[in-house]
């Protein structure tokens, strides 16, 4: 009886892809889909740029700049990250 060689079949991951895995509570996770559904992408992607939006966010602020909102009423708030 011949054995049967098995291939991986797997696309090959990028050099600079790290594989994780995460626990999100049931809020989380669901703001997550909400996040992804409201913008057409998938979950995935949708944490890449939370992430990428914090890193940008926590950035400016250590640089000594302020997150301003101005509303539909045009009254500027500043958003206050703790």
């Amino acid at each position: 009886m011949k054995k049967q060689q098995f291939q991986n079949t797997q696309a090959p991951r990028p050099p600079d892809v790290k594989r994780m895995s995460v626990s999100l509570s049931a809020d989380a996770a669901e703001l997550l889909e909400w996040l992804a559904t409201t913008q057409g992408i998938t979950q995935i992607e949708a944490l890449r740029k939370a992430i990428a939006t914090e890193a940008y966010l926590h950035k400016e602020i250590k640089q000594g700049s302020k997150v301003l909102l101005l509303n539909s009423d045009k009254e500027v708030r500043e958003v206050i990250f703790r």
